[in-house]
């Protein structure tokens, strides 16, 4: 019995772990598909596209700033999903309609990868 709850427990340790890490190459590949053009490949706010904006659309930097209405997984999924200008954000934030839940799940754990 010992055994088995001691492999259970290795399991349960082990498989989150290994799935996490793929989640974040997928999160990756994602953020650099969709976001990397305004929020940098870093996640700086210093994507191509950003120099180019006025300072009030400005992407945000990922890494230092807070975020403005995504206090909370639930609510950056639905920013993701959404977009910008259907949350009274910047509307040049696209909606990603498109991604499965997996997906927008591991964008969300890239992005929170990447806060120092």
């Amino acid at each position: 019995m010992k055994a088995l709850i001691s492999s259970l427990l290795c399991v349960a340790v082990v498989v989150p772990v290994s799935t996490f890490a793929a989640d974040l190459a997928r999160g990756k590949q994602l953020f650099a598909e969709r976001c990397s053009t305004c929020h940098g490949a870093a996640g700086a706010g210093d994507g191509p596209v950003a120099a180019s904006l006025p300072a009030a659309m400005k992407p945000r930097n990922l890494v230092t700033e807070e975020m403005k209405f995504a206090k909370d997984d639930a609510k950056f999924k639905e920013l993701l999903i959404k977009g910008g200008g259907a949350l009274g954000l910047n509307a040049l934030m696209p909606g990603q309609t498109d991604l499965v839940e997996a997906d927008l799940d591991s964008v969300i754990a890239f992005v929170h990868s990447l806060k120092k």
